[in-house]
């Protein structure tokens, strides 16, 4: 690892610690991808990649598509979700889905909290879930929930 790149994982590691309630923000390719920082163990730059380590897995991103790493306090892309689908409603504490397919449960950090697989639609509760905001998707239709 050159000093340049290991300098970069220096001020990132101390970065990650100083702003333990905020998020890793990787663009790359246009997309964004954002990591919630606590989950962050490790960042590393090497064959080529850069390498985030987090309590719930590893993302890898070519360093030749890396375009910015920045930290910030709320990743916008969960305002942009709608709270409603035509196949999937949240209200009163039920979460609606109609049709078939895999349901797939998310925190807004990305961890995968719940996944069920759905048979003529059904109407789920989310009572066992701590209050908060979720990302719950299905054949390829995704909302945001507030509960």
């Amino acid at each position: 690892m050159n000093t340049k790149n290991a300098l970069a994982a220096l001020l990132l590691m101390i970065s990650t610690s100083l702003m333990a309630d905020n998020y890793l923000t990787i663009t790359y390719s246009g997309t964004n991808q954002n990591i919630f920082l606590p989950t962050v163990k490790r960042i590393t730059f090497q064959d080529d990649n850069v390498t985030v380590i987090t309590s719930y897995g590893e993302h890898s991103y070519p360093i030749s598509a890396v375009e910015k790493i920045s930290f910030t306090d709320m990743p916008d892309a969960i305002k942009t979700l709608p709270e409603q689908e035509e196949n999937l409603a949240y209200k009163n504490g039920t979460l609606s889905v109609k049709g078939d397919g895999f349901l797939r449960v998310f925190s807004t950090n990305g961890i995968l909290i719940s996944i069920a697989n759905i048979e003529e639609g059904a109407n789920i509760s989310l009572d066992n879930l701590p209050a908060g905001v979720y990302i719950v998707s299905m054949n390829g239709k995704t909302i945001k929930v507030k509960k």
